[in-house]
């Protein structure tokens, strides 16, 4: 799998929407709207792909000149469990170091939290809802 951060006007973009679409809003009865992808212009767009097909996504969002939000995280549910989410996110990481971030902090779903452990993020705080779902929030420093 290759990864590469794409600008918001790339073709891969409508792939990666479609990818959060099927497992992210779907399975909560959830629909992306194209006034919900307008305020996306300004994030940065992460993929990971295998012959010309997304597998994997996620979002950067500048917090300040030290930090990042990673949000919208997913993979296509047959590459789950195979390390490809885990290289993404290692992909985007090594992009914030050195683009002179220091933490990057998300909101996990509960059913995740295990992923983003592995990964060296830590839980802050209790419990929260976000989408009617049980979330925490998780950092990572640089």
């Amino acid at each position: 799998m290759e990864c590469k951060n794409v600008s918001f006007n790339s073709p891969w973009v409508l792939q990666m929407y479609a990818l959060r679409q099927q497992e992210l809003r779907l399975p909560l009865g959830l629909h992306l709207y194209k006034e919900d992808l307008l305020s996306e212009q300004s994030q940065l767009h992460f993929i990971g792909y295998e012959q010309d097909e997304i597998v994997t996504c996620l979002q950067l969002v500048k917090i300040d000149n030290k930090a990042l939000k990673l949000r919208q995280m997913a993979t296509y549910k047959m590459h789950q469990g195979k390390g490809k989410g885990k290289q993404l996110v290692k992909y985007a990481e090594l992009w914030a170091k050195e683009n002179g971030y220091e933490k990057i902090e998300l909101h996990a779903r509960k059913v995740a939290q295990g992923f983003y452990e592995k990964q060296g993020y830590k839980k802050v705080g209790e419990e929260f809802l976000e989408v009617e779902i049980p979330h925490y929030k998780m950092v990572k420093d640089l």
